[in-house]
């Protein structure tokens, strides 16, 4: 008898058995297929939102969420093998190098560890993250959930949630408000920026882009005092003691972000990008604008115009584009500020792994300070051909 019910419970368990494997499989695939329906989808593209993405850049984009799929869920020892693999590869082609070294070396820990932080966790728990590196591959997914911490076209590289999100802060807002004293110093950063145009004029070079280090930006030139990888530009920030001083005193700096004096010649036009995080406020301190009326930003939906002297602040994490309509050059001292929900508690947290994740780019920020160094080199344009002004005492 004994015998009978073994017998007959046997097949029961393998029978429950395989209804567990086809329902574990089923809700796979259904998760998957909803990827794949949401993301390859999805209208956006990093450089090309305005007018939606090509076809053959939204594949791009779907490739690297599938790649930050698998990355970011592998254990981090079988991560780190196989990418050193790859990128020790001599079948990597040399084109891709630059773009894999970028990739591959992210701090997928670090990104997860800022949950810790009180604010982080909170945003997390109300967008339904079960880590932060899901937004690297669900990034349409959570930016179309309606909350205070998203909008669709809000999409940072690295999304921080917990803080509210909105284009533009007011000129007087209250969480700034060190901007009054700051736009008295305008005077003393403009002169410093001009001396070392006349002095050292190759150092304000044509914008090279980071994610390949080929592309420039016609009409885009830039002095970086911290390069878009965060590494301190020390021989620069020499050149402007001053106004470096001045960065540092202010309340929130964030030194490991990228800060620079922005040049924008007549005519250019930035195309529509979205920038790094929606954890830090951008500050434009605009110090050269000619026409006020024809140098214009927009961020979102909304659109703003420069004032020379008076402080803009935004979130960069939108997608914004920015035209300079004149005749004349246009110059912004552009720096980051961490975002005014955090609390003390929260900063300790994020300084400490947002430092961490900076770090892991050192061999990236390395090649792009040697790079666009070569790109500055071979440019044949002087002070003259992009420094503008009808105004000459300027």
């Amino acid at each position: 008898m004994g015998a009978e019910c073994c017998g007959t419970s046997t097949p029961f368990a393998m029978q429950l058995l395989k209804g567990l494997f086809w329902l574990v499989g089923a809700y796979i695939g259904f998760r998957l297929v909803r990827f794949y329906l949401v993301e390859r989808n999805d209208p956006w593209f990093w450089g090309c939102h305005g007018l939606g993405a090509a076809r053959k850049e939204k594949l791009v984009h779907f490739f690297v969420k599938c790649g930050a799929l698998v990355l970011s869920n592998m254990p981090k020892k079988v991560r780190m093998a196989i990418l050193d693999a790859i990128k020790n590869s001599k079948a990597l082609p040399a084109k891709l190098k630059t773009t894999a070294d970028s990739v591959l070396d992210f701090d997928f820990e670090n990104y997860n560890n800022l949950v810790a932080a009180p604010t982080i966790a909170k945003g997390a728990k109300a967008l339904g993250m079960r880590n932060l590196c899901e937004w690297l591959y669900r990034p349409r997914h959570f930016s179309t959930i309606k909350s205070e911490y998203t909008d669709p076209l809000c999409r940072p590289i690295l999304l921080i949630p917990g803080v509210k999100v909105k284009p533009f802060y007011p000129p007087r807002c209250k969480e700034f408000d060190w901007i009054e004293r700051f736009e008295k110093a305008t005077s003393v950063i403009r002169d410093e920026f001009l001396s070392l145009t006349k002095n050292n004029p190759k150092s304000v070079a044509t914008y090279l882009v980071p994610e390949d280090m080929k592309t420039t930006v016609s009409g885009w030139r830039t002095f970086f005092l911290v390069s878009p990888q965060g590494k301190q530009m020390v021989e620069n920030q020499k050149l402007c003691p001053k106004t470096w001083e001045i960065l540092n005193d202010l309340p929130g700096f964030i030194p490991e972000n990228m800060t620079m004096f922005s040049v924008l010649s007549p005519g250019a036009e930035i195309r529509s990008h979205a920038g790094l995080t929606n954890a830090a406020i951008r500050v434009h301190l605009p110090i050269i604008v000619p026409e006020p009326t024809k140098s214009v930003i927009r961020v979102g939906a909304k659109v703003r115009t420069w004032e020379e002297g008076k402080v803009m602040t935004f979130n960069d994490a939108y997608d914004h584009q920015v035209w300079n309509f004149g005749t004349q050059t246009r110059v912004v001292l552009f720096f980051d500020v961490w975002h005014p929900d955090f609390t003390e508690e929260d900063l300790a947290i994020l300084k400490r792994g947002w430092s961490n994740i900076k770090d892991s780019m050192g061999k990236v920020a390395d090649d792009y300070e040697r790079m666009s160094k070569k790109q500055a080199e071979s440019d044949t344009q002087g002070t003259d051909d992009w420094m503008i002004l009808k105004d000459k005492a300027i």
